[in-house]
């Protein structure tokens, strides 16, 4: 079992790297977020899914990412978790998601709200995240409001069309 507080001291202690490969997220001038992904990840050209060189990187963030999951929902089944660091996301779709997806916010921050913008989502408006979960399908357009402090999300999400490749990691 994993508390949040236990999470975030993790959060806390982690070094994010700069990631400039999720263009969609990023905001006006922005060259890069301080995110990560553990668990799996879509490969390039289709070619099915592997697990992410962050694994064995950052592997106490793994394993905790992972227990903290299996406390608060254990009977949901994931492939990924995507762990953002004082990160206020643009507009955009999580494209390679399928289903629903969980998401919590933790931290000593104010704002930060995650907004579905289609009036025709079920998830449709403002949603405080704050040590809260949420359940969200994110092939709906979202974004994330501006925010003071020291913000930390964690995604947990299955992958589209995800074939496993490499059977070591267990959902």
């Amino acid at each position: 079992m994993v508390t949040n507080g236990e999470m975030l001291k993790v959060l806390q202690k982690t070094k994010f790297p700069k990631n400039t490969g999720r263009k969609n997220i990023l905001k006006g001038e922005q060259e890069y977020s301080r995110s990560l992904v553990v668990g799996k990840v879509k490969m390039m050209y289709g070619r099915g899914c592997a697990d992410s060189r962050h694994n064995k990187n950052f592997k106490e963030l793994h394993d905790t990412t992972r227990k903290f999951g299996k406390t608060a929902h254990p009977n949901y089944r994931f492939q990924a978790v995507t762990i953002n660091k004082n990160h206020a996301a643009a507009k955009h779709v999580d494209k390679n998601n399928k289903g629903y997806s969980y998401i919590i916010g933790l931290g000593n921050y104010t704002g930060g709200e995650l907004v579905f913008t289609n009036p025709k989502s079920p998830h449709y408006g403002s949603h405080n995240i704050k040590n809260k979960w949420l359940k969200f399908r994110g092939n709906t357009e979202h974004y994330v409001k501006p925010f003071k402090g020291e913000r930390y999300t964690i995604v947990y999400y299955n992958i589209d069309n995800c074939k496993v490749t490499n059977p070591k990691y267990k959902k």
